[in-house]
C-alpha cells in the first residue's frame, strides 16, 4: 500500500500511533510518506496517488479539508486518536484546548474526521465506544506498543539503592491531588534508608533528600533514563479520562525488564504478575512497594515476568494488526490494496 499520514513528530503519541507503526509498514515494503513537518506542518498535495491516508489526533479545518480531498480522489481514510477528549478534567493542562469553546470546537472537528473515515483507530475499548458514538463507519481497536528502540537497555547499577520511579507526565498532576500518594512515600523513605524514588514530570510534593524530580527527559531519552530503575509505578486516579488511557507506560517498564505496580484503574486492571507487576488500591503503596524493598527475590521474578511480556509488546512484533486493518478498510472502501514491495530498513529519527 502507499500510505500517506499525519503524525505529530513533536508529541509521544504521534510516535506509539503514528510514526511509530508506519515504519513497521516501511519495513513490511508500505510506501510511506509522512505528511507533517516541523515548522512546516501539513504539505496537502503530497496527499495525491496514495491508498490511505492516516490521520492521528490532528483534528484542525485544514486536515479536514485534506480528508476530504482524500476521498474525493478514491483514498481511504483512517483517524487515529488514543485519549478521551470528552473526558478531559477541568484541572488537566489539555483542558485549555479540549474545555470551553475550544472544546466544543474541537470536538466538533474531531466528529467530522470520524463520520468521514473509512476506519478508525482507538487505543481502547472507552474510545471505540467514543467513536461510534461520533458515528464512525467502522471502528477497531488496536494497542498503543512499544517502539523497537525501547527494547534495549541495561541493567541498573544503583549498588545499594533501589530506585522505584514514576513516569509522570505534566497531566498527573491531577492523579497526585486525588490519591494519598505523598504521606505514604514520605513513611517508605524514613522506613527503608535503600530506597529512592524518582518522578519523571509531575512532583509529589516531597521534600526528602532521596526524592527526585526530573522536569523533563526528551522522548528519545526515556528508555535509558527508566532503565535505571529497579521498579516502575503508575499509580491513577479512578476517573472518566484514566478509564481511556492505554497501558504504555507498564509496557515500557516491562519492555526494560522492570516489574511494576500500578492503579487497578482501567487499562492495568486486566494486568498482573503474568505481565511482570501487581495492582495496588489507593492506600496500598506502603504494603505493596515494601513488600518488594523486603523479597528481592519476588522482585526478580516479576522482572522475568516483565521482561517476556514487554517483548511481545513492540511495535515490530504487532505491525502486522496495522497492515491487516488498513488492508481491510481500503477493501470496504471498494478499492484494491496495492501490495507490499522489497522490505526496507528505516532509521528512527526526529522526523519521518
Amino acid at each position: 500500500m502507499r500510505i500517506a499520514f499525519i503524525a505529530n513528530p513533536e508529541a509521544p503519541g504521534g510516535w506509539y500511533r503514528g510514526i511509530g507503526p508506519m515504519i513497521a509498514l516501511a519495513e513490511r515494503g508500505h510506501d510511506i510518506t509522512q505528511l507533517w513537518q516541523p515548522q512546516v506542518g501539513i504539505r496537502g498535495e503530497l496527499a495525491a496517488g496514495h491508498d490511505v491516508l492516516h490521520v492521528y489526533r490532528e483534528h484542525e479545518d485544514g486536515v479536514l479539508q485534506l480528508a476530504r480531498t482524500a476521498k474525493q480522489r478514491g483514498m481511504t481514510v483512517v483517524y487515529d486518536n488514543d485519549d478521551d477528549m470528552r473526558a478531559v478534567p477541568r484541572n488537566n493542562v489539555a483542558h485549555r484546548d479540549y474545555g470551553g469553546f475550544a472544546g466544543d470546537r474541537a470536538l466538533r472537528q474531531i466528529r467530522r474526521l470520524v463520520q468521514l473515515s473509512d476506519l478508525a483507530i482507538a487505543s481502547s475499548a472507552t474510545i471505540a465506544e467514543r467513536f461510534r458514538e461520533y458515528g464512525a463507519p467502522h471502528v477497531q481497536v488496536i494497542e498503543n506498543y512499544v517502539p523497537n528502540s525501547a527494547l534495549k537497555a541495561s541493567a541498573p547499577a544503583n549498588g545499594d539503592r533501589v530506585v522505584f520511579g514514576w513516569l509522570a507526565g505534566n497531566e498527573h498532576h491531577v492523579d497526585v491531588e486525588r490519591l494519598p500518594l505523598r504521606e505514604q512515600f514520605e513513611r517508605l523513605l524514613d522506613a527503608y534508608p535503600q530506597l529512592v524514588v524518582e518522578t519523571i514530570g509531575c512532583s509529589i510534593g516531597m521534600r526528602h533528600e532521596r526524592y527526585r524530580l526530573t522536569p523533563h527527559v526528551d522522548f528519545f531519552d526515556l528508555p535509558p533514563k527508566l532503565a535505571e530503575w529497579d521498579v516502575g509505578l503508575a499509580p491513577i486516579a479512578d476517573i472518566p479520562f484514566n478509564h481511556a488511557r492505554s497501558s504504555i507506560k507498564v509496557k515500557e517498564y516491562a519492555a526494560l525488564g522492570r516489574p511494576w505496580l500500578a492503579s487497578p484503574v482501567g487499562p492495568y486492571a486486566s494486568l498482573g504478575e503474568k505481565q511482570g507487576g501487581r495492582l495496588v488500591p489507593d492506600d496500598g503503596w506502603f504494603e505493596a512497594i515494601a513488600r518488594l524493598l523486603d523479597k528481592p527475590r519476588e522482585r526478580r521474578k516479576l522482572a522475568k515476568h516483565a521482561r517476556r511480556w514487554g517483548r511481545e509488546q513492540a511495535i515490530g512484533a504487532n505491525a502486522g494488526l496495522w497492515e491487516e486493518a488498513l488492508t481491510a478498510a481500503v477493501v470496504r472502501s471498494g478499492a484494491t490494496p496495492r501490495p507490499p514491495g522489497r522490505p526496507r530498513p528505516v532509521s528512527v529519527g526526529r522526523t519521518f
